[in-house]
């Protein structure tokens, strides 16, 4: 069967490998002139950039690791992160390593005020009082552990000691990528099917209107001081970035320069990158009669954090499409 893919990162891409391993002739299309979506990295003078923010893999799931493992090694970097709060700089999560550094335990009320409260509503647009539970829920809290990774203690959790992009190139040996695609020139290439990673409201040419996202912003700097540690989220007011990082942590580099970048969430305004769905309230009610068209087309399966509007972490992305793969072919 012939089958095109439309989009070139996680998603797309291993639903092409799971398809090829089948025997199937696959040809990715994606409008960015690089692999990887929003995982993609670059060097930057000798230091390797998360262009579009730090990407940390984790995941307790054994098949997910045992795939990806098949095209890089990873390092053993786990994010823990600081918090720069109107209480001082803190560790995150809250864990009993914050309350060491505090002196003392926080509140309920405490924990939102100083952590979650500022740092939400900048990232999503909204008072917090109208930000889905099912979000800030994400953001663990850890009263009784002593230095935990921000995503607990899950089994596996890295980087690939090469990038994110030199794995993806192992994973596309083999596999056609024609990059830089303008508009909705790839429905010019004739196909049996076609496997869908983008915007689900624009494949169905906006008919009930364009769904919210979240998008961001990313001031990269070049420079010879580091920051004093990795990721130092911003859980203020002050301050109209979400969180600072040093990249130069990510994969242990000693170069002489670092690169330094501050991330500004956005509102989506259809220019740019839609980053995050916002699956609830409005955005849920929309993309409830799109997904019934999707439902409805037999000529494409739609897959990945865009096409489904969800917020999916790395890990979900290819498991998802691992899933609908086995279960549709």
């Amino acid at each position: 069967m012939k089958i095109k893919i439309i989009g070139c990162g996680l998603s797309g891409i291993t639903a092409a490998i799971a398809l090829k391993e089948k025997g199937h002739q696959i040809e990715i299309f994606d409008s960015r002139n690089h692999i990887g979506g929003n995982c993609y990295d670059s060097n930057l003078n000798g230091v390797l950039v998360h262009n579009y923010g730090p990407h940390i893999f984790h995941t307790n799931d054994d098949e997910v690791w045992s795939f990806l493992n098949r095209y890089t090694e990873f390092s053993h970097f786990k994010l823990t992160p600081k918090a720069e709060t109107e209480i001082g700089l803190i560790t995150l999560p809250y864990s009993l390593t914050t309350i060491k550094e505090l002196g003392r335990e926080l509140s309920s009320e405490e924990i939102i005020k100083f952590i979650f409260k500022d740092y939400s509503e900048k990232q999503w647009g909204m008072p917090f009082e109208l930000i889905s539970k099912a979000i800030i829920s994400r953001v663990p809290v850890l009263k009784a552990v002593e230095n935990p990774s921000w995503f607990g203690n899950e089994k596996y959790e890295g980087i690939p000691s090469k990038g994110y992009t030199h794995m993806m190139n192992n994973m596309l040996e083999g596999i056609k990528v024609h990059l830089g695609v303008k508009n909705n020139e790839w429905k010019k290439n004739n196909s049996d099917l076609i496997i869908y990673t983008g915007k689900i409201d624009e494949y169905f040419n906006y008919i009930y209107g364009a769904l919210p996202y979240r998008s961001l912003n990313f001031q990269h700097e070049i420079t010879h001081k580091k920051l004093p540690w990795h990721v130092i989220n911003q859980c203020n007011s002050y301050n109209k970035y979400t969180r600072v990082y040093d990249h130069s942590y990510f994969l242990d580099q000693k170069e002489p320069v670092t690169v330094i970048t501050k991330e500004y969430p956005v509102k989506y305004t259809g220019n740019g990158i839609p980053f995050y769905p916002l699956p609830f309230g409005k955005g849920q009610l929309l993309y409830s009669q799109y997904k019934k068209l999707a439902e409805k087309d037999k000529s494409t399966i739609f897959i990945g954090r865009l096409a489904t509007y969800k917020y999916l972490d790395m890990w979900m992305a290819i498991k998802q499409s691992l899933n609908i793969i086995k279960n549709n072919f």
